[in-house]
């Protein structure tokens, strides 16, 4: 007996000290919050398992994601969805919503009060129809849950007339006592002004980035005002569009942001017990962007009437840019700057274009042709092996 008691102590002891200090996931499971970033490719679709034992999900991925959707939300044990939420009618993001209405048990249905004319479209509203399931309005100021530990709000649309698609995407914020998380659908340049000029809280712990990280999402402003410590990307791996853009992993990184992607991690999650937040996997490596040449050279300004584009040196010393090249967004043109292209310690050169340009001391001559959109056109500046090192 003694023998067996030799053997069976030190077995029990290991479990014991496992037990106390592998990292894991899990908190009581009636305290936590758990947020799945579902690998839809390029396309969304994220599940919000409530620690109110009540469940979201925000898109439902591309038409042909809905099957995946519904078996991986089963596979959770999971039969209903009491808050479903199709951000804006572009097929990516409700492709596979009638799938899952049609498959789970769904209590209730938001999407922006904006019509689209495409099949997907449709086949939501049918599968909809078929269920006598009712679609509610999601805009501003709708409230879905509110009490002492829990909130979930509606931030936007707030507009109701945008030429972008986009703009219509249903912004939400979800708080579990000090953890917040702001899911921002595809939500472009125009819905980001509107919300910041609305003056709502904005700070988030996790920031679900919007338009799968193109430009045309997460003004340095709107990123400021969220203040985020992680970042979830949801894309395609080796999409056409270039997303996740350079210009947003450079920003993210400068706001010292840890970055998820599915593109790279697969499905991703994240719970929380409403004081901390921990995750399935690590985030991705930073770029570091604070120790190199490139992080001292800066836009510092973009004239769009005079065609005169500032390029900043703020080092102690001076810096060789031959090679760099400074991109007109909208446009696509590139300028490339010359051999000996050599900027002094806090100087400035000047890049000039359209009638009036020219060359001389601290003026490089781009062409006579106007470039800069009077209307606003974003300036890119990368280093010699193609690095992002600067936007204005």
């Amino acid at each position: 007996m003694s023998k067996l008691k030799n053997t069976i102590l030190p077995i029990i002891l290991i479990f014991i000290l496992l037990a106390l200090f592998i990292p894991t996931l899990s908190f009581a499971q009636e305290q936590i919050l758990k947020i799945h970033f579902i690998d839809v490719g390029q396309a969304d679709s994220t599940l919000v398992e409530l620690p109110n034992g009540e469940n979201m999900l925000i898109d439902a991925g591309n038409n042909d994601a809905g099957n995946l959707i519904v078996n991986y939300i089963r596979n959770l044990n999971i039969s209903k969805i009491d808050y479903l939420i199709g951000t804006h009618p572009h097929e990516d993001h409700i492709g596979g919503l009638d799938n899952v209405i049609s498959s789970l048990n769904i209590s209730k249905i938001y999407m922006p009060k904006v019509t689209h004319t495409t099949k997907t479209f449709k086949d939501v509203l049918l599968a909809a129809k078929r269920k006598n399931l009712s679609i509610t309005p999601a805009r501003a100021g709708l409230n879905l849950i509110s009490n002492n530990n829990l909130k979930v709000d509606i931030i936007a649309p707030i507009g109701t007339n945008y030429h972008e698609l986009n703009n219509w995407s249903a912004v939400i914020k979800v708080t579990y006592q000090d953890t917040s998380f702001l899911f921002t659908g595809d939500a472009e340049v125009d819905s980001e002004h509107e919300i910041l000029a609305l003056g709502v809280d904005l700070h988030s712990n996790i920031l679900k980035v919007g338009h799968h990280g193109s430009a045309s999402s997460t003004t340095a402003l709107f990123l400021r005002k969220i203040n985020p410590k992680y970042a979830i990307i949801s894309v395609g791996q080796d999409n056409k569009y270039g997303h996740p853009d350079p210009i947003i992993i450079n920003r993210l990184n400068l706001h010292g942001v840890k970055i998820y992607r599915t593109d790279r991690q697969g499905t991703i999650l994240a719970i929380s017990d409403g004081k901390k937040i921990k995750f399935n996997t690590v985030p991705i490596a930073m770029t570091d962007t604070n120790n190199n040449s490139g992080s001292k050279i800066r836009i510092a300004s973009v004239d769009l009437k005079k065609e005169i584009v500032k390029i900043q040196n703020t080092h102690e010393s001076t810096i060789d840019i031959s090679g760099w090249k400074l991109v007109s967004v909208k446009g696509g043109q590139s300028f490339i700057f010359p051999p000996a292209t050599i900027i002094k310690a806090g100087a400035i050169i000047k890049i000039t274009s359209g009638k009036n340009a020219k060359s001389g001391p601290n003026n490089l001559k781009w062409t006579d042709s106007y470039i800069w959109n009077n209307d606003g056109d974003p300036a890119r500046l990368y280093d010699k092996d193609g690095k992002l090192v600067g936007e204005y």
